[in-house]
């Protein structure tokens, strides 16, 4: 089983409050976007985005799935907070899970020998900074199989 998500929709933003509450309610609203326990139900995760309807940054999607907190960091905790994931696992769906998706084991989602040259060259170390601030470390560079294609 692989469980496609977009977690930029994993938080309490007007969408939510606004437009999907008060059409599904509070207790079915509670059960929404369960990444965790989809993981821990042995799902596989492949994240990716909407866009354009919603952000196609990771680094945005990263800092909801480990917070399920929005850019002004509310709810403080997280929305549903059980369902955060670790930065490694949000990572992890966010590369091997969706080459998984797409069939490319192996191929891509990995960095190592004999995988696809699809990189991203960060400013920062998402690891040493706080989870809400991931949105905001800079993109140096991109190279999709090995060519060069930002930065």
């Amino acid at each position: 089983m692989i469980a496609n998500a977009q977690p930029l929709w994993a938080q309490l933003d007007l969408t939510q409050t606004e437009l999907t509450l008060p059409r599904i309610g509070h207790g079915r609203g509670g059960v929404q976007y369960p990444l965790a326990s989809l993981v821990r139900a042995g799902a596989r995760l492949a994240f990716g985005s909407d866009w354009p309807v919603s952000d196609h940054a990771p680094l945005a999607g990263l800092a909801v799935a480990v917070t399920r907190e929005d850019a002004a960091r509310r709810p403080p905790g997280g929305w549903i907070p059980e369902q955060r994931l670790t930065l490694r696992r949000a990572v992890d769906a966010y590369t091997a899970g969706s080459a998984h998706q797409a069939f490319r084991d192996g191929e891509s989602g990995t960095i190592r020998v004999g995988a696809a040259a699809d990189l991203v060259a960060l400013g920062a170390d998402p690891a040493a900074r706080p989870a809400h601030a991931l949105a905001g470390i800079p993109v140096l560079g991109t190279w999709l199989a090995g060519r060069r294609t930002h930065g």
